[in-house]
C-alpha cells in the first residue's frame, strides 16, 4: 500500500468528512465563479452583435446559469431516464445484496498494492511463460456443412 493511503487510513473520520466538507463548498464556489463568468463572456460576446441586446455583468450571468437549470433541471445526466426506470423495477433485497457484494469486492483491493509489490510482477512473468509454453489449440480450417434436408 503507498504511504499516503496507509496514513490516510489514521486520519479520524471526522477530519475526513470536514475536510470534504470544505473541499465540496470551495469547488462549488469556484464553479460557479467559473460558469458565472463563462455565460457572461459568451453573452456579451455574441447577443449584442446578434440580437442588439445589452451587456450583462457576472451576477447576471450567473443568475441566468440557474434559471436555466430552474427550466431545464438540475439532472446532470444527458441521457433518459430508462436506466433509472430498470433500476427501480428490482426489489430493494436485490439492491441491498449488490451493495454488499460491491464493498466486498472493493474491500479487498485495499491490498493490491501490497501483492503487487510481493507476488504481482513473479506471478504475471510466470502466467506469461504459461501461456508461450502451451501450444494453440487446433483450430478448424474448415467449418463442417450442415447437408441439406431431403
Amino acid at each position: 500500500m503507498s504511504k499516503f493511503k496507509k496514513q490516510w487510513d489514521t486520519v479520524p473520520n471526522w477530519a475526513k468528512y470536514t475536510l470534504y466538507a470544505v473541499l465540496g463548498i470551495a469547488g462549488a464556489f469556484l464553479l460557479g465563479l467559473l460558469l458565472g463568468n463563462l455565460i457572461m463572456w459568451l453573452w456579451n460576446w455574441l447577443m449584442p452583435s446578434l440580437f442588439g441586446l445589452r451587456t450583462i455583468g457576472f451576477w447576471e450571468g450567473l443568475g441566468l446559469l440557474l434559471l436555466a437549470k430552474i427550466f431545464f433541471g438540475f439532472s446532470s445526466s444527458g441521457g433518459s431516464d430508462d436506466g433509472e426506470k430498470k433500476r427501480h423495477k428490482h426489489g430493494k433485497a436485490s439492491r441491498r445484496h449488490r451493495c454488499e457484494d460491491e464493498k466486498r469486492d472493493w474491500k479487498d483491493w485495499e491490498y493490491y498494492d501490497d501483492w503487487w509489490e510481493a507476488n504481482g510482477k513473479e506471478a504475471f512473468h510466470a502466467y506469461a511463460d504459461r501461456m508461450k509454453k502451451e501450444p494453440e489449440a487446433e483450430k478448424p480450417t474448415e467449418e463442417k456443412q450442415e447437408e441439406p434436408l431431403k
